[in-house]
């Protein structure tokens, strides 16, 4: 009878943990968005194609203005977004507006601010291994 007892406690104790730990993981995904988004945010007002990769998937789509949508590796998405900057450096990027609510992606639609005026940006974000990461850039002229 000890030996059940024990056993039960042990499995109760071991089923505690595990909810506790994904509660954790569920809470720091939650408050980590707001994040990824203003970090992404912050790379491109910076024009840092760079660090704007850190938040793109393996594969991404963008669409440049006047141009048709490609499918990218992150590397030559890179480079894409770093000849844009170039072309039109960006004197801000806020965002107009966010959809963080929902499980199987994220959405978000800035205005970049750059000398030849200003350009709508929309993102998708869909989740990779357990983090949203860009999924596909458009750039268009409004």
């Amino acid at each position: 009878m000890n030996k059940i007892r024990t056993i039960s406690f042990l499995l109760s104790a071991i089923l505690f943990v595990l909810l506790v730990q994904v509660n954790e993981v569920q809470a720091q995904t939650s408050q980590s968005m707001p994040d990824v988004i203003e970090n992404i945010r912050i790379s491109i007002k910076m024009a840092n194609s760079k660090e704007l990769t850190a938040f793109m998937s393996d594969m991404v789509e963008i669409q440049l203005p006047d141009q048709d949508r490609n499918n990218y590796s992150k590397t030559q998405a890179e480079f894409v977004m770093r000849d844009f900057m170039k072309k039109y450096p960006p004197t801000n990027f806020t965002y107009i507006h966010k959809v963080l609510d929902k499980d199987d992606f994220k959405f978000t639609i800035g205005e970049y601010v750059c000398a030849a005026g200003t350009m709508r940006v929309t993102m998708v974000l869909k989740p990779v291994n357990g983090k949203f990461l860009i999924d596909s850039i458009i750039i268009e002229h409004k």
